[in-house]
């Protein structure tokens, strides 16, 4: 049989639909916080200027009680505000700078409760402003826009904080990725606050497909280095890549779509990535059945952290399928399974097929109730047919479990692993791309090196660039010596022992070496796709910063790590390795 078609690679983006250069607009379309108050407290504002002007001004004309150096005892303009600034207040000093006349205690006893109403009437207007829809927006978004404008470290905008946006956000964080959230939904960026992040994710609510929006989620800033639209609706999703794309053609947006057609409309902006679950369902499926090693260790490979190497499923000899849906999904499945030579049926879920007739069925409408029921009927009354079933919502997942059909379409899922995969490494996501058209018998001999090497728990990848940015020491090293690929992959602990960890491309000059051999010799400006454990970048992470521990694994011998030391053994040192460079290294 022919071998499944692998996901189409975006093309490099055209600078030419750029045609002017436009400054990218990051004010929100609401009024100003201080326009609001202004406009929300005037009255208050104007009844307490007027009591008070009128109080201070009444005060300062009431005759006072005349005094024994003769003066009216009349108080000036100053005295009388201060008597109100302390009385309006309810803190009461007394009657300074003397006693005062009845006149005067009338007339600071009537302002007294006038002025506490027209406080009581300020308070209530003020707490009415607070709970402002438009006012809490501005206040928020200028909040936001404060600390995005301080962030000084990459960080990428995830558009649509659903289940998706959630999964990413939480990978991005583990990793130590800075991340900023767009979402039309206020609940939706209120939930950042409650979920257990490691970072403070700003979030900003607003219509991703308003250019202001994008540019307030910091689109503008020189440090994004990505955009991932990840909403529901493939509308905005298209509208997100049409801005980015005219107003930064240079940043990286993922673009996840739901239809084919939309798909071609979204290939014309060449985003890095188009991510179509139901394409990319049909291309796995299909791989599953004909190439079960291959969907292993892909799949494997796009679970996640601490996620198990799951069991091997033998070729099914399914030909005849029938497709049980009522949306567009049933058509993109019957398209790749046709293109194969497989039989196909498709039926809508109120019709009645007869079951004996295929080998295969996949519930795929709408409903995961109506999935959910028709999976368990085939179960109980077909259970020797191939069993697929679609599932829109995550909290139906413990009952596939249960249930335990042969392939889960969980679309939330599998467009989250595409979009990690394409952020972290883009690199690794071309590798899978070429392990696809691969034979299956290459997959089940990197299945075992992978196993071997790091373990049944799914690996971490990792992109490292040889240079004096990430790999100082390496980069020192290259300058007066040769370095095999192998020795950074040594262990710090032993050197005749390798850490979890292992190299699945080399790019050089823009050719790509996949699996290259721990003999390859490195040099500056290599990139290294690897995936491994945690514990394993740990350690390798000292070989490639400190100049001992490198100087250990590449040639199994200790360096002294003290100066005094060093200095005492630097002769013998350059005796034993007589190569130009050792006092640099040394004295390092």
């Amino acid at each position: 049989m022919p071998r499944p078609r692998p996901p189409r690679r975006a093309p490099v983006r055209p600078r030419q639909l750029q045609l002017a250069s436009v400054a990218i607009p990051s004010e929100i379309p609401y009024m100003t916080t201080i326009f609001i108050v202004l406009r929300k407290m005037r009255l208050p504002l104007i009844l307490l200027i007027g009591v008070m002007t009128i109080a201070v001004l009444g005060l300062s004309l009431m005759p006072g009680v005349p005094q024994p150096d003769g003066t009216s005892g009349r108080l000036s303009a100053f005295e009388a505000f201060y008597v109100f600034s302390y009385t309006a207040t309810t803190i009461g000093f007394g009657e300074v700078p003397h006693e005062f006349s009845i006149e005067q205690r009338w007339w600071i006893v009537f302002f007294i409760y006038t002025s506490v109403l027209g406080w009581a009437y300020t308070i209530a207007r003020l707490m009415s402003l607070l709970q402002d829809s438009a006012f809490n927006a501005t206040r928020n978004a200028q909040t936001v826009r404060r600390t995005i404008s301080h962030i000084r470290q990459p960080f990428t905008i995830i558009v649509g904080y659903g289940y998706i946006g959630r999964s990413v956000a939480r990978v991005l964080d583990s990793l130590g990725r800075r991340i900023v959230v767009l979402d039309a939904q206020s609940v939706a960026v209120e939930r950042l606050s409650t979920d257990m992040m490691l970072q403070e994710i700003p979030g900003v609510c607003g219509d991703a497909r308003s250019p202001s929006f994008l540019g307030l989620a910091g689109m503008g800033h020189p440090d994004c280095e990505a955009v991932l639209a990840m909403t529901g609706n493939e509308e905005v999703n298209l509208q997100v890549l049409m801005t980015c794309s005219l107003l930064r053609p240079n940043l990286p947006v993922i673009a996840r779509a739901s239809s084919r057609r939309t798909a071609q409309f979204m290939a014309d902006f060449a985003p890095q990535a188009i991510i179509n679950p139901f394409e990319d369902y049909g291309n796995f499926l299909i791989l599953a059945l004909q190439h079960p090693h291959t969907y292993r260790l892909i799949t494997w490979l796009m679970a996640g952290e601490r996620a198990e190497l799951p069991p091997l499923r033998q070729h099914s000899k399914a030909t005849r399928w029938l497709i049980v849906s009522d949306d567009q999904f049933g058509e993109e499945i019957a398209q790749d399974l046709s293109a194969e030579g497989y039989e196909v049926c498709q039926v809508g879920p109120s019709e009645d097929p007869d079951y004996d007739r295929f080998d295969a069925v996949i519930a795929g409408a709408e409903s995961d109730t109506v999935n959910l029921a028709l999976a368990a009927h085939l179960r109980a009354a077909f259970p020797q047919v191939f069993l697929v079933v679609r599932q829109q919502s995550h909290s139906h997942l413990p009952l596939l479990d249960a249930l335990c059909p042969d392939s889960v379409f969980f679309p939330p899922q599998l467009v989250a692993q595409r979009a990690v995969a394409n952020i972290i490494t883009p690199r690794l996501w071309g590798f899978i791309t070429d392990l696809m058209q691969a034979d299956d018998q290459v997959s089940q001999n990197l299945t075992t090196r992978l196993v071997t090497r790091i373990g049944t728990q799914a690996p971490m990848p990792r992109r490292l660039w040889i240079g004096a940015t990430q790999t100082p020491t390496v980069a020192r090293w290259l300058k007066h010596r040769s370095l095999v690929l192998g020795a950074i992959f040594r262990s710090p602990q032993d050197h005749e022992t390798s850490i979890a960890a292992m190299t699945l491309m080399l790019i050089r000059s823009g050719e790509v070496i996949t699996l290259p051999g721990d003999d390859v010799e490195l040099r500056v400006g290599d990139e290294l796709v690897i995936v491994g454990t945690r514990d394993a970048f740990d350690e390798q992470s000292e070989c490639l910063f400190d100049d001992s521990t490198l100087f250990y694994v590449a040639t199994g011998r200790d360096i002294p790590t003290s100066r005094a030391w060093r200095r005492l053994t630097r002769q013998r040192w350059k005796d034993a390795f007589p190569i130009p460079g050792d006092d640099a290294m040394a004295d390092t």
